[in-house]
């Protein structure tokens, strides 16, 4: 049985996280349904997609950290074993990815959209690269960070292994730690040279750009070296963990606001350390969940089902799923209520996920799991 298979026995605890995690991200873009503007629902809108995100990346770190760290202990970490983790990712990201970027790249096209010569960004993953430049397809910003990331890991390590004589338990920990470092100070030097003060700006500027953004993924490669190493501990201290997170949660999101803490009071938090606090916050919530390991019920069926198809949702649930409907509801003579807006949107969006994960997604993991 190869490593990513030993990894990937089903732990429903974080079936819930991948299942909240989409949830938020959903949810963030209901208020396009509605007819509501309230400043209350924008900001809650923003936020639970920005945590949404967030969540997917401190716990994809987190399994393919595991998977990457199982095999970089084996006794030789060659160029060959870089390639076959790569192969395996890509198989796993890349079908789908292309699939919906093509059916995206067809809706612009038909619907009269004009699109820039920097389309061909989008097929490598440069489209946030070192500067935003993405005009479809938005929620493709996370898929670029999360895939430069998974080739810089594993190269970084192959190359430290090669250079330093070193414990791997101390080799891998380290260079998760300097990469963490090193995008922080990416992140400093944006702020040294340019003062941002707009959110707007911020989200785009900053947030969604690949090298100010890795370290976001690399706190969930710290999670899988705690837990494989310390598994004892850690699950002793996950409840612990869970509480001291909770009340992050509350610091940063409700106390830090009432006591004045914005992008223009505070700008080097807001630009340098912001991303670090969540990051660090969803990391500790982690352990709890991983070790949450069965569940029964409808409940628990319905949790697992949005986790296996959450990849699906993701790519389809904005810019294909709500535009395509957003269109058609303009087109139609007479109104028709947000709440069966809303409703319609979410069905639509669950079977057309579902069609992708049975029909496409699916066979491309089995075509995987038989090559590799």
């Amino acid at each position: 049985m190869n490593l990513e298979k030993q990894v990937k026995q089903r732990i429903f605890g974080l079936d819930v996280v991948r299942a909240l995690a989409i949830a938020l991200v959903v949810f963030s873009h209901l208020y396009y349904l509605t007819d509501n503007q309230s400043s209350l629902l924008l900001s809650l809108s923003g936020l639970a997609g920005y945590l949404g995100v967030e969540i997917f990346f401190v716990l994809s770190g987190f399994l393919i950290g595991t998977i990457l760290l199982k095999q970089f202990l084996k006794d030789q970490f060659s160029i060959r074993d870089v390639l076959y983790f790569l192969k395996r990712r890509w198989y796993r990201t890349l079908p789908n990815y292309y699939l919906v970027l093509g059916i995206v790249l067809l809706i612009a096209f038909f619907s009269g959209f004009q699109l820039s010569w920097k389309v061909w960004r989008y097929f490598f993953f440069l489209q946030n690269f070192e500067q935003y430049s993405i005009t479809i397809f938005v929620e493709s910003w996370s898929l670029s960070v999360e895939e430069w990331t998974y080739f810089l890991v594993p190269v970084m390590l192959f190359f430290v292994a090669f250079l330093v004589k070193s414990t791997k338990k101390v080799l891998f920990i380290t260079t998760v730690f300097v990469l963490i470092v090193l995008f922080h100070f990416f992140r400093y030097i944006h702020f040294l040279n340019d003062k941002t003060t707009d959110l707007n700006v911020w989200g785009t500027a900053i947030k969604s750009v690949v090298i100010y953004r890795v370290d976001a993924i690399l706190y969930g490669f710290v999670v899988a070296w705690v837990n494989y190493f310390y598994t004892k501990k850690l699950k002793r201290l996950r409840v612990y963990f869970l509480i001291v997170a909770l009340h992050l949660l509350f610091f940063q999101y409700v106390v830090m606001n009432v006591l004045g803490f914005n992008l223009i009071k505070t700008p080097l938090y807001y630009q340098v350390f912001y991303f670090s606090l969540t990051s660090i916050t969803i990391a500790m919530l982690l352990p709890f969940f991983v070790f949450w390991e069965k569940e029964e019920g409808f409940i628990a069926r319905g949790t697992t089902f949005v986790s296996k198809i959450s990849y699906s949702i993701y790519l389809l649930h904005y810019s294909v799923v709500l535009y395509l409907l957003k269109d058609l509801f303009m087109q139609l003579t007479y109104e028709i209520p947000s709440v069966l807006k809303i409703i319609v949107y979410l069905f639509s969006t669950l079977l057309l996920s579902y069609f992708l994960y049975r029909f496409y997604e699916k066979p491309m993991m089995d075509l995987r799991n038989d090559k590799y």
